[in-house]
């Protein structure tokens, strides 16, 4: 009885495999007939969070099921697409009742080991990217995990060279004060953005899912600046055409704010690269770009 079990197993995984490479292998899928020009220039997909398996603990709700769900269909219907996001080895943290019924949060460590990811590589070495701020540099390695067809990319700060603080920037989702938040976004905005560019990919459309990754759009204009020699209000412009941005939570508390201090630290040299001043910058993220008392929303400038 035993072996028979271990037997019915056994062609239980092999008939899993082959529909799996079936489905991988696959090229009649509606994005070959309608979305063939993606294969060169595929989508890429920037959220804060992708709820893609439990065993995974990189979201929070329903933004994360959403991203995840975009990049499973994306697959299914055979549109080329990357999805960019951060890793969090302590994710999202688990909630335990006491007996007084008072909630506590518990954070848990992930082993990357054990999880569907590998480094992600070009020309035979790890990809990694820096980004530069006022007060010193900001370092994280980039993993890659398999969506079916599609390619999710992680960025995470746990690596030499940064500091105590910034190794454990990714440790946690929806974490820490303004300080960390911003650095998180820093990362997985402009820090996704140079990933893109270090394996080599060109996206042709780029998709900011809520207001997180919206510096994105900033080194997405400065590399135009730069490869075309155009100012910054065609670069603009020009980038503007192919961004999609969709934001999901209409509430305030949804809407990341910074002040301006913490905007000039990190953004500092994104600023010069662009040649802007510091109250041009500051326009660009507030409702009324004139109003010196607004502070730099998130949300304004997706």
């Amino acid at each position: 009885e035993v072996r028979a079990a271990q037997l019915a197993l056994h062609g239980r995984i092999n008939h899993a495999y082959r529909r799996m490479q079936e489905y991988l292998q696959s090229k009649h899928t509606w994005g070959a007939r309608h979305a063939s020009l993606l294969g060169a220039r595929p989508v890429a997909y920037f959220s804060a969070e992708f709820g893609l398996h439990e065993s995974m603990p990189i979201y929070s709700g329903g933004l994360g099921i959403l991203a995840g769900d975009h990049l499973k269909s994306a697959s299914d219907l055979g549109i080329p697409l990357v999805g960019i996001g951060l890793f969090y080895d302590q994710g999202y943290f688990r909630q335990r009742l006491d007996a007084n019924l008072w909630q506590h949060e518990e954070y848990v460590d992930t082993d990357h080991r054990v999880l569907p990811m590998e480094p992600a590589m070009a020309g035979g070495a790890p990809v990694t990217v820096d980004i530069e701020t006022r007060t010193g540099r900001i370092g994280a390695r980039v993993w890659r995990t398999a969506v079916g067809r599609n390619t999710l990319l992680l960025l995470d700060s746990n690596v030499d060279g940064n500091s105590p603080e910034d190794r454990e920037l990714t440790a946690r989702l929806y974490g820490g004060d303004h300080r960390v938040r911003i650095r998180q976004e820093l990362l997985l905005g402009i820090g996704g953005v140079k990933a893109l560019a270090a394996l080599g990919i060109s996206p042709g459309v780029v998709h900011l899912n809520e207001g997180h990754s919206a510096f994105a759009s900033l080194e997405l204009i400065r590399r135009r600046m730069e490869t075309e020699g155009i100012s910054f209000d065609e670069a603009m412009r020009r980038v503007s055409s192919h961004v999609v941005f969709t934001t999901h939570t209409p509430v305030p508390a949804g809407h990341d704010r910074f002040g301006a201090e913490l905007i000039e630290e990190h953004l500092g040299p994104v600023r010069d690269a662009l040649g802007l001043s510091h109250e041009a910058l500051l326009a660009l993220g507030r409702v009324n770009p004139h109003d010196w008392r607004e502070e730099f929303c998130m949300t304004v400038l997706a």
